[in-house]
């Protein structure tokens, strides 16, 4: 996979000028043992890519609060929370039973090492956030699902966690971008489902809702079927109440279909299901039919991905640092255009990605030596690099 347009856009103009993160956005990720959902974080984004789904368009570029640029530096109240949420059952969200492995915490950076001839320069890793910038709070996503979204923004890439326990709900988002220390986000289907109804996001409401598609033998159909979530989109109902028809007239499974079904229906009677009323009547319609339901045809497309190339492990990992820590690019180079002549306008990288072989980026700074003590010169005299921590 590649890079989105909107991203590609936004990198080529932060190389020249060093800064890609703008804003910020703060979003809850944790659900306390009464249900309240509080402990806000921070993510950070680039605007132009945010702009690309007409609601952040509207929010960022309108006549809102949250265009208007704000202090970064605010402290945010860990404590708060939010009534507004919505979705209480939401598995993105952090919980008291959530194992959390301290190698996913943010990590100090690695020093970036370039090597020339028998010089080895070392340069200590030092970060200097934006400032200022607009600033979002979003009261009803958790911090997990919207940390896939802007990936899924920057690359038109989502991995999902595995689908419907709690057991596999605590792998969600364990897995590593080796050597970096960051986390890849895997959110929930449904988390991101319900994300891109909220903002209108068809093609991402669809790699969600195939997903679910293809997991439906391995959840809990039942439970499924009567969840809130169900009864929110007809969509998904419609797609858990077929497969729940087919499972309660199937041979093998009917006796153990019927006796969950039940259960539904005594609790629906003692009012604790009342969201379920459009599932109850449908369940009722199946049982009066003498025709045996039909399994669903997978009609999922099958989803074809290019080749990524080498290098891009290391450009999502300098992403996912940007979103996670507010820096993308790190690192400032100066060039000049002839022997003669004096520095020029700086150019922007990003340490991680340098520090990709593949890229052979060492090839540009070969037989480095000390210029005036804090910048290094190329001895064609083509490029002469700086080496201090940029911004953004």
């Amino acid at each position: 996979m590649a890079a989105t347009t909107a991203l590609r856009e936004a990198l080529n103009e932060g190389i020249s000028s060093g800064n890609f993160v703008d804003t910020k956005i703060i979003l809850y990720s944790y659900r306390d043992s009464s249900g309240r959902v509080c402990r806000p974080k921070a993510l950070y984004a680039n605007s132009h890519v945010l702009k690309t789904v007409p609601y952040f368009n509207d929010l960022l570029f309108g006549d809102f609060a949250e265009s208007q640029s704000r202090n970064f530096i605010e402290t945010i109240d860990e404590e708060e929370y939010t009534k507004d949420y919505g979705y209480l059952s939401d598995s993105d969200l952090e919980d008291d039973e959530d194992e959390r492995d301290p190698s996913t915490t943010e990590s100090e950076a690695h020093p970036l090492a370039i090597r020339g001839g028998e010089n080895t320069v070392v340069e200590e890793y030092k970060e200097r956030r934006v400032e200022k910038g607009k600033v979002v709070k979003i009261p009803d996503i958790a911090f997990v699902t919207f940390q896939a979204f802007l990936m899924y923004l920057y690359t038109c890439e989502i991995e999902f966690a595995p689908f419907g326990s709690e057991e596999n709900r605590r792998l969600r988002s364990t897995e590593i971008v080796h050597r970096y220390h960051y986390e890849v986000p895997r959110p929930s289907p449904k988390s991101i489902y319900r994300l891109a109804d909220k903002y209108d996001v068809p093609a991402l409401k669809a790699l969600a809702f195939n997903h679910i598609r293809s997991q439906l033998t391995k959840c809990d159909i039942v439970g499924e079927t009567f969840s809130r979530f169900a009864s929110r989109y007809d969509e998904i109902g419609n797609l858990y109440l077929e497969q729940l028809a087919f499972a309660w007239t199937e041979d093998s499974t009917t006796a153990a279909i019927s006796a969950s079904i039940d259960e539904k229906f005594d609790s629906y009677g003692e009012k604790s299901l009342e969201h379920a009323t459009e599932i109850i009547i449908a369940l009722l319609e199946i049982a009066n039919k003498d025709d045996k339901v039909k399994p669903l045809a997978n009609t999922s497309p099958e989803v074809i991905r290019p080749a990524s190339p080498a290098h891009w492990a290391f450009v999502k990992a300098a992403l996912i640092k940007s979103i996670r820590r507010g820096v993308f690019f790190d690192r400032e180079y100066w060039a000049r255009h002839s022997n003669a002549g004096d520095l020029s306008k700086p150019v922007y990288f990003s340490s991680t990605i340098m520090n990709d072989k593949a890229l052979q980026l060492g090839k540009c700074v070969s037989n480095l030596t000390f210029w005036h003590g804090d910048v290094l010169s190329v001895p064609s005299g083509e490029i002469l690099q700086g080496y201090k921590p940029s911004h953004g």
